[in-house]
């Protein structure tokens, strides 16, 4: 470059070396022999070749391909092939090494080859608990965090909050948003933080309008009355018309009567359910209708002596949709588990419905239980054949009759035992009902029968030392003495009951003195039992 040229502007200078530098390129090939450039031009064209595919991989991936072996990853590993899944990955270390992409379709595969270890180490890296990482690592991590490590145990506070950060974090792709929105609302939820659920579900119910139930509930929690009412409508347009496309949908029809609880309308959510009754026998409706009939009794008065025969009729009504809730025998017992003033006004009032004609099965059902804590044999008897002929279907009744006909002056233990079969075969589920069968199979000296179905219920029963007496007199007369006398020691500790299986041996036992106390304000009071009676706080029928 010469003095003068200084004196150009940039733009003329630049244009002054193209012409010099195409001057000088002009005159070397021009100057050269063409067939020598000729000899060599191969060699040019494979370097020129080789240079490109050098620089092709350091020039930066292709986003879309590299999304493509993802996919194609995740749709192997969801069809179980394996084989296809490692041609991908390592596809995608070859594209995106070492990239998170990479690393996650390696996470994966691990996990599918049986190596957590491996994979748990991957998405550590990828979604620290700590900050934010890989989007789908971050809910890889969250959904191993939602399956409790045993049945029945819930996560820490810590947990949950760990839990939730992952859960947060996976929110920055859209692919696991809907489930992610309702998991947040579940935690949030289970925190007591009403604001962030109703927030989450917000977000969820629209891609999965089965959550606008839920959404309700929260909203009512909240006292948000505008919201809970729009919550709710869309919640009943949508499971009514689950219900209309398909009336046989047990679930459908369950959460739309549950839609009208929250607003109220309990004579419309039970008929939506006795329709779906019509329609299929299904356990889940009938506990369905039996809470809803709870809900209606719970709405009515307690001194009211017609306030009481509704109340009694609505109990009736759930006993019948549901033989064996404990919350329903629990109901009941509350008009005749205490003793004194209270207790003997609420039994006036039983025998004033009975004359009236009101739930006449029911009453005598409780007033022949009554009787029979009491060690009323014969009235007991007198109530509960009554309520036989009235409604032979309920477990709690058979078992009721089956006990007091052996505990009579004159027992009918052949009786007693198929009503005991009776109520087994109608609530196989609940072990007081073998526990009164296996007794009356010892009065029956059937000992080897009574042994099977006693030692079946001795670890889960309420009456245990009643059943070690008997099981002493099983024993004894097997040959047993061993056993029997271990089974003595047993009935003998504190709290254990010395029954045994001569029927006028039984304890007559008589309920606590609570002179202070209504039927209805004393759900927290354990009753007396009789062999027989389950105890009501805890589980129905003998």
């Amino acid at each position: 470059m010469t003095v003068n040229d200084h004196r150009l502007s940039w733009p003329d200078r630049i244009l002054r070396m193209l012409d010099v530098t195409v001057f000088r390129l002009h005159m070397w090939v021009f100057t050269r022999r063409l067939a020598l450039l000729a000899q060599g031009l191969p060699a040019l064209l494979l370097a020129i070749g080789l240079g490109v595919l050098w620089a092709g991989p350091h020039g930066g991936s292709d986003p879309d391909l590299i999304l493509r072996y993802d996919l194609a990853v995740e749709q192997a590993l969801a069809n179980g092939d394996l084989i296809s899944a490692k041609v991908y990955v390592r596809k995608l270390v070859l594209l995106d090494e070492p990239g998170p992409r990479t690393r996650y379709a390696l996470a994966r595969l691990a996990e599918h080859e049986g190596d957590l270890p491996r994979a748990e180490r991957l998405m550590s890296d990828l979604a620290p608990n700590l900050g934010s990482g890989y989007p789908a690592a971050h809910f890889w991590v969250a959904q191993r965090l939602m399956k409790p490590a045993s049945p029945g145990v819930e996560p820490t506070s810590g947990e949950r909050d760990v839990t939730i950060h992952h859960l947060e974090q996976s929110l920055q792709s859209p692919n696991d948003r809907p489930q992610a929105h309702q998991w947040l609302a579940q935690l949030y939820l289970a925190k007591g933080d009403t604001e962030q659920a109703a927030k989450y579900l917000e977000e969820a119910a629209p891609q999965q309008p089965a959550l606008y139930l839920s959404l309700a509930e929260v909203q009512l929690q909240r006292q948000d009355d505008v919201r809970f009412q729009r919550a709710v409508k869309l919640a009943r347009d949508y499971f009514q018309a689950q219900v209309v496309i398909e009336p046989r949908k047990v679930s459908a029809r369950i959460s739309w009567a549950r839609v009208c609880r929250l607003e109220g309308k309990l004579n419309e959510a039970e008929k939506i359910l006795r329709d779906g009754l019509a329609v299929s026998d299904d356990a889940a409706l009938r506990q369905a209708l039996t809470q809803i009939y709870l809900a209606m009794a719970d709405r009515l008065g307690t001194r009211d002596l017609r306030d009481l025969g509704q109340r009694l009729e609505l109990l009736g009504k759930a006993l019948q949709a549901s033989p064996n809730d404990p919350e329903v025998l629990n109901r009941l017992a509350m008009f005749v588990r205490y003793s004194g003033a209270p207790a003997e006004a609420a039994r006036v009032k039983l025998r004033e419905l009975l004359v009236r004609g009101q739930t006449p099965a029911t009453v005598h059902l409780l007033l022949g239980s009554t009787a029979a804590a009491e060690g009323k044999w014969d009235e007991s008897r007198l109530h509960l054949e009554q309520a036989y002929r009235l409604d032979s279907r309920l477990p709690a009744l058979l078992g009721q009759l089956a006990w007091t006909l052996t505990e009579s002056e004159t027992p009918e233990l052949e009786r007693a035992l198929r009503l005991a079969d009776e109520a087994v075969k109608r609530a196989p589920d609940q072990p007081e009902m073998r526990a009164t069968r296996g007794r009356i199979l010892a009065r029956l000296e059937r000992w080897q029968d009574a042994l099977t179905d006693l030692e079946a219920v001795l670890a889960v029963s309420r009456q245990a030392g009643e059943l070690h007496a008997v099981l002493a007199d099983v024993y004894s007369a097997l040959g047993d003495n061993d056993l029997a006398e271990q089974h003595r020691a047993l009935a003998a500790k504190p709290g254990g009951k010395p029954a045994t299986a001569t029927p006028r041996e039984a304890p007559q036992q008589t309920p606590q003195q609570t002179p202070q106390q209504t039927p209805q304000e004393t759900p927290q009071e354990t009753p007396q039992e009789t062999p027989g009676e389950a105890p009501q706080d805890d589980q129905p029928g003998p």
